[in-house]
């Protein structure tokens, strides 16, 4: 298919081969008819509407009402058609405008086209840059928080690259910070004897110190909700009887609790074991074996 060829009209063409001139309308009776309406209008001045001259009144009013009328609508006749040429006029010039914008339109949409496909490449171009300098990084592309302005023709290459480079280095400082963080409430879980899972997921939406704060609050809360429960438990058992292997109630002789024992073999640190003691008295447990 024959490319067709691209046809360039005239610059002088702008300067508009039409001839015009200012509009003229010859108003040769204007003097005499505002003569008349001047000496109208005198006569009218000191007329006053009187309860006997009111129907002569309406009338007066009704000829200066109607004589009004005449003269707008003259007025309105004779301007369409001193505006007619203007319109015409007019209505031609845009419809040449309107046939030029179609045709920059499409070129337009032309140029538009391939515009587009270079911002695309430039865009890809970015993206592999970002995941290669991620990569020696070690950091996610997915948290560089991309900016539209780096696809455009204008962008300069190392104020983008500059500016991908302090995003990671902001990045490699959160990480950074992050570990640190976690290290820090895993042991402080480990000192509390709490799991480390839940309070290092905390720290997604809250600081550090907020969360330490928690995790001892939460410890005391456990702590006092133990130490009530204990206390309840032995006091009931301070009111009971032991007989053989079962506790009962003297004043009713109900069975409220039996005993049961159990054989088992524990392995753990000084520590520990001091812990599991004084675990079992806290409890009134009764054991043999732990002791050194």
């Amino acid at each position: 298919m024959k490319e067709k060829q691209l046809i360039t009209l005239d610059e002088n063409a702008v300067a508009f081969p039409v001839n015009f001139a200012p509009a003229q309308i010859d108003f040769s009776g204007y003097n005499q008819m505002k003569d008349q309406i001047d000496q109208l209008h005198e006569s009218l001045e000191g007329y006053v509407v009187t309860k006997d001259n009111l129907k002569e009144s309406k009338s007066t009013r009704a000829k200066l009402n109607k004589l009004k009328k005449a003269i707008k609508g003259r007025k309105v006749e004779i301007k369409k058609k001193a505006e007619a040429p203007i319109k015409d006029f007019n209505d031609k010039v845009e419809s040449l405008v309107a046939e030029i914008d179609d045709s920059s339109s499409k070129i337009s949409d032309g140029i538009k086209g391939y515009e587009d496909q270079e911002k695309q490449a430039r865009h890809e171009k970015n993206l592999k840059h970002i995941e290669a300098i991620c990569e020696l990084a070690e950091v996610d592309p997915a948290k560089i928080k991309y900016q539209s302005s780096w696809d455009n023709k204008s962008y300069s290459k190392t104020k983008f690259e500059t500016e991908v480079d302090q995003q990671i280095a902001l990045i490699q400082q959160e990480q950074a910070q992050l570990a640190d963080n976690i290290k820090i409430v895993s042991e402080k879980a480990e000192s509390l004897a709490l799991p480390a899972d839940h309070w290092i997921k905390e720290l997604d939406n809250n600081p550090l110190s907020s969360v330490l704060d928690a995790m001892t609050d939460y410890k005391s809360d456990l702590e006092a909700v133990s130490k009530a429960q204990k206390e309840t438990k032995l006091d009931t058992l301070k009111n009971l009887k032991k007989q053989g292997d079962k506790y009962i109630d003297p004043s009713t002789g109900e069975i409220k609790e039996k005993i049961i024992s159990i054989k088992m073999e524990v392995k753990g640190t000084k520590w520990q074991m001091e812990q599991l003691q004084s675990f079992l008295k806290d409890n009134g447990i009764e054991y043999q074996g732990l002791e050194d």
